[in-house]
């Protein structure tokens, strides 16, 4: 990658960002041909529920308007597609049952929730604002109502599904619970015996009556069978046969891959764990699942929700990302995997406590999408006086050309030494100090402690003959004390000969 010519109708839009932005101003001591390579920043919000979820407070439109006082300029709604639990009789489970449905898209009309998000769209032009879902593929029963250790298994294993183009993508999320009317041709199979069956009267008509009986019955039982088919299901598994693993979650990605949108692990390392007697006594229970980065593929990212605690083993050295990366460093996944500041916000606190610095070629849709997509965005935890941190720059440059360099998210082939350049402002009122842990194929390998500093201008070179022996990547994380407050996507480096 090299720089390109600059042009003087680039730079109307980063002055204005510049003295528009506090959180920008240092942006003006970098080159403008500079950051038209790497693009202008803007402050992202991803993972909101509106009152359309359950447990959200707010209105699409009231949401839309916090952000925008904040300065948020990129918004990504992720309201709960289906939150709809059933328990019923084996073998006619889909008529006999007993169910518990609450507030999500499909209750409100997936068409209305689109049609309510092109409004606000129009409403907002001078924000970015995206459509996405909330999704659990898959739950499992455990136990028996009868012997009150009736348990509800991974009820809150959830993805993201952002940027899906039309409703019937939506209508037909492969999640348990989602169901339709019209059958596919993956339903054909699950339909041929029952139709068998119904038919079958017709080959005992003309039997004797102990025959014709048979014949009546098993039309009968075709019949009923076909009711509990009405309407099918979306998912190819049910929640009465036990674990699953995680192939119906690797069937909701590939699907998502399939239609062109991208795909976010949830909280992973969250564990959920209730009791409710509603119903009768059911146990819900969901442990973390920090494994599915490593067990499952073509996913774009993860979320995390915890940046201010080094609780967070994904996000630190050595952790289950730093596996996953390294996996596509060996050639053994086909694409990187991305971090995400995961707001989850449904009601009361800052809307805009956990940010995404999107770095934009444009400010339009596509832009923000591809950002998205390939890993061009730090996550932050943000409280404006008391922890409010900019990264304006980390790039990897060769250390023999350099006109050879890659930012968040790019690859770059080198034949000298990766020389870091990290660069930004900070302010936060905290007994500790600024610390920043450059972290390289799951190793710290550099380590900065900043006392009382209002910028930094970090330089580093890796001159280790170890990270010559393979492709690599270098990522950062920052600690306010021991809070995590801020965490960027890798830049990957491949070495090779001159």
């Amino acid at each position: 990658m090299t720089f390109k010519s600059f042009q003087w109708g680039y730079l109307l839009p980063i002055v204005f960002l510049i003295f528009s932005s506090p959180c920008l101003a240092q942006e003006e001591s970098l080159s403008p041909s500079f950051i038209k390579a790497r693009g202008l920043p803007y402050p992202g919000i991803i993972h909101i529920h509106s009152n359309i979820s359950e447990g959200g407070a707010y209105p699409l439109r009231r949401l839309v308007s916090l952000a925008q006082g904040k300065g948020i300029k990129i918004l990504v709604f992720t309201d709960t597609f289906l939150h709809r639990w059933e328990y019923g009789l084996p073998v006619l489970f889909n008529i006999f049952k007993v169910s518990k449905e609450e507030r999500s898209v499909v209750k409100y009309g997936i068409k209305n929730y689109l049609k309510d998000l092109k409004k606000i769209k129009d409403e907002f032009p001078d924000m970015l604002i995206f459509e996405g879902v909330e999704v659990a593929p898959f739950y499992w029963w455990s136990g028996s109502p009868f012997k009150k250790n009736l348990s509800l298994n991974d009820w809150s294993r959830h993805l993201l599904v952002i940027g899906l183009k039309s409703y019937q993508d939506y209508a037909h999320l492969p999640v348990v619970g989602n169901r339709y009317l019209m059958p596919q041709l993956k339903d054909a199979l699950a339909l041929l015996i029952p139709l068998l069956l119904v038919i079958s009267v017709w080959v005992f008509l003309k039997k004797r009556k102990p025959r014709k009986l048979l014949g009546l019955t098993l039309s009968m039982l075709g019949i009923v069978f076909l009711f509990n088919l009405f309407p099918f299901s979306a998912s190819r598994y049910n929640p009465y046969h036990g674990h699953k693993n995680f192939l119906p979650y690797q069937n909701l990605v590939n699907y998502v891959n399939k239609k062109g949108g991208l795909v976010f692990w949830a909280h992973p390392v969250l564990v959920e764990q209730a009791f409710s007697r509603k119903f009768f006594m059911i146990n819900f229970y969901t442990p973390a699942y920090p494994e599915v980065l490593i067990l499952t593929s073509g996913y774009t990212g993860f979320g995390t929700n915890i940046l201010d605690s080094r609780g967070d083993n994904l996000i630190l050295a050595g952790g289950e990302w730093d596996n996953a990366l390294k996996s596509y460093c060996q050639g053994k996944r086909n694409q990187p995997v991305w971090v995400i500041g995961e707001a989850d916000y449904r009601s009361g606190a800052r809307i805009d406590s956990i940010q995404n610095i999107f770095f934009l070629s444009e400010f339009n849709p596509q832009s923000a999408y591809e950002a998205l997509r390939n890993g061009k965005l730090y996550a932050r935890s943000y409280s404006e006086n008391n922890i409010n941190i900019s990264l304006y720059d980390f790039h990897i440059e060769d250390s023999k050309d350099k006109n050879k360099f890659a930012f968040m998210g790019d690859k770059i082939q080198i034949i000298g030494r990766p020389r870091l350049s990290i660069k930004g402002d900070c302010a936060f009122n905290t007994t500790g100090n600024l610390t920043v842990e450059i972290i390289s194929y799951g190793k710290v390998i550099k380590k900065f402690e900043l006392i009382n500093e209002k910028t930094f201008n970090l330089e580093f070179q890796d001159d280790s003959l170890e990270a010559y022996d393979r492709k690599s990547y270098y990522r950062l994380v920052f600690f306010a004390d021991t809070k995590i407050i801020l965490v960027t996507n890798p830049i990957f480096v491949e070495f090779k000969n001159e």
